[in-house]
C-alpha cells in the first residue's frame, strides 16, 4: 500500500496572498478561506472584526451571521460562483454590525477553497459621512444610543404637542452590572416590559434610557415602571451563577416639566435622585406631581364592554374597580394617611382573593395558563414594591397602577381565558 502523507497545511501568507489576487482587494484586510463549510484560515484584522483569539482556523463563517440571516447566507455560499452579500453579522461577545462579504472560489493549497473578504458596511457608511445604523446604536448592546435617543425624542415631543397629549421619558441606573452578557440580558428583559412604539435606549456605561410616546397623562408612567422594577426582581443566570440587579427609575414628562425635549432627559435624571442609591430600587418623578392632578383618579364607571362573560370573574372585577373607585374617592377628599393605607390594603386582599379564584377555574378545566399565573406573579410583585411606599402620593400611583393594570389584564389576558371557561363549560 502506497503511503499517503496529509497535504500540508497552506502558509497563511500563501492564503493571504490568493485572496488578494483573487479578489483584487488590496485594501481590504479582514480576509479568510472555507472549506467544506469549515474556516481554515482567518487574517488577524477578520479576527479582530469577529472578535475572535488570533489564528482560530475552526468553525463556520455562518457562526457568525445572525439567526435571521442564516438560511440565506447558507445559500449563497454554496454558490460555485463569485458571491456578494450583505447580512447582520455576530460577533464571538453577542455584538452586531452589518457586514459585506465578497469571496469567490480559489486553487489554494490543500484544495479548492471559498477566499472572501469581509467588510464592516455600516463602518464604511459612517467613514463616507453617511447616516449609519451603527453611529446611531450601541455597539454592545444593539440598542439606540444617547443620539438616536435625542432624536426620537424630540420626534415624540413634536407629535405630542400636535396631537395635545405627552412625552415621558425614565431614565434608569442599573446596579449589579459586572459584564456586557449582563447587560444585554438585563436590556431583554427590560425591552418585554414596553410597548412597540417606547424606545429604549442605552446611554451610560450602566445608564439606560426609556422613551413612552402616545400617553395622555404622565401618571401612566407608573405601569411601566412598576413592570420594569418588576422585570430585574429574579436573578439572572449566567455561565450557572445567579446575579442579582436593582433599577432606579427617575421620571421626567414633555411639556410638564419642560417644554424644551432636549432638557426633559435632564430633568428625568434629576428625579433620578430622589430614589435611594446603591441596593434600592424605585422610582421618583420631579417635580412630583400633586396626589390629585386635574383630570386624574376620577371615578370610572363599570361598562358592558369590561365583561368578559364568565359570571364569577366579571362580578370580581366589578369588586375590584368599585375598591379603586373609593381608594380614588378617598385620596380627592384629602383623607388621611391611615384611612387611605386600610383601603389600599383591602384592595391588595382583594386581589390576592381574584388571582387564586382564577387559578382555581385553572385546575378545574387543567388549563396550565402559565402566562396567565406569570402575569399574576408580575403584578403581586408589583403591588409588593408599591406598598412599601405608605405615603399618600405611594397610595395614589397604586390606585393608577391597579386601574391599568385591571383594563390591560381583562383585554389581554382574561378575554382569551373566558373563551376557554365557556368552550369546557363553565359560564
Amino acid at each position: 500500500m502506497a503511503n499517503i502523507s496529509p497535504t500540508p497545511p497552506a502558509a497563511p501568507e500563501d492564503l493571504q496572498r490568493a485572496c488578494v489576487e483573487l479578489l483584487a482587494a488590496k485594501d481590504l484586510l479582514a480576509l479568510g478561506a472555507q472549506r467544506a463549510g469549515r474556516l481554515v484560515h482567518v487574517s488577524a484584522p477578520l479576527a479582530d472584526l469577529l472578535g475572535l483569539p488570533r489564528g482560530l482556523n475552526t468553525g463556520s463563517l455562518l457562526d457568525f451571521v445572525a439567526a435571521a440571516d442564516r438560511e440565506r447566507v447558507r445559500l449563497v455560499l454554496a454558490s460555485a460562483k463569485p458571491i456578494s452579500v450583505n447580512f447582520l453579522a455576530q460577533r464571538s461577545d453577542g455584538s452586531y454590525f452589518e457586514a459585506e462579504l465578497a469571496g469567490a472560489l480559489g486553487d489554494l493549497p490543500g484544495g479548492d477553497a471559498l477566499v472572501f473578504a469581509l467588510t464592516d458596511s455600516s463602518r464604511q457608511r459612517r467613514v463616507s459621512g453617511d447616516l449609519s445604523y451603527a453611529a446611531l446604536h450601541d455597539a454592545a448592546t444593539g440598542l439606540p444610543n444617547l443620539d438616536l435617543f435625542r432624536q426620537r425624542m424630540r420626534h415624540a415631543a413634536a407629535s405630542a404637542q400636535r396631537a395635545g397629549r405627552k412625552a415621558i421619558v425614565l431614565v434608569a441606573q442599573l446596579e449589579g452590572v459586572s459584564d456586557a452578557r449582563l447587560l444585554r440580558a438585563a436590556c431583554a428583559r427590560l425591552r418585554k416590559c414596553l410597548r412597540d412604539p417606547d424606545t429604549l435606549a442605552r446611554i451610560g456605561d450602566r445608564e439606560i434610557a426609556i422613551l413612552l410616546a402616545r400617553v395622555t397623562e404622565r401618571e401612566h408612567a407608573v405601569t411601566p415602571a412598576a413592570r420594569l422594577v418588576a422585570a430585574l426582581v429574579d436573578p439572572i443566570e449566567i455561565d450557572g451563577r445567579a446575579h442579582q440587579m436593582h433599577i432606579r427609575l427617575g421620571i421626567a414628562a414633555f411639556p410638564d416639566d419642560s417644554a424644551d425635549p432636549d432638557e426633559v432627559l435632564d430633568r428625568a435624571r434629576v428625579a433620578l435622585g430622589e430614589v435611594p442609591g446603591t441596593g434600592g430600587q424605585g422610582w421618583a418623578f420631579v417635580p412630583p406631581p400633586s396626589v390629585v392632578a386635574p383630570g386624574s383618579l376620577a371615578e370610572v364607571p363599570w361598562e358592558a364592554r369590561f365583561e368578559v362573560g364568565i359570571e364569577v370573574i366579571d362580578g370580581q372585577h366589578r369588586h375590584l374597580l368599585a375598591l379603586i373607585n373609593r381608594l380614588s374617592s378617598d385620596l380627592r377628599a384629602g383623607r388621611d394617611l391611615d384611612p387611605l393605607v386600610d383601603a389600599l390594603k383591602d384592595l391588595v386582599r382583594y386581589t390576592e382573593h381574584h388571582f387564586a379564584t382564577e387559578e382555581r377555574l385553572m385546575d378545574e378545566v387543567g388549563a396550565a395558563a402559565e402566562r396567565h399565573r406569570a402575569e399574576h406573579r408580575r403584578l403581586e410583585g408589583g403591588l409588593a414594591r408599591l406598598t412599601l411606599r405608605l405615603d399618600p402620593q405611594g397610595v395614589s400611583e397604586t390606585s393608577r397602577f391597579l386601574l391599568d393594570w385591571l383594563f390591560h389584564h381583562i383585554d389581554e389576558v382574561d378575554r382569551p381565558f373566558a373563551a376557554l371557561l365557556r368552550s369546557r363549560g363553565i359560564s
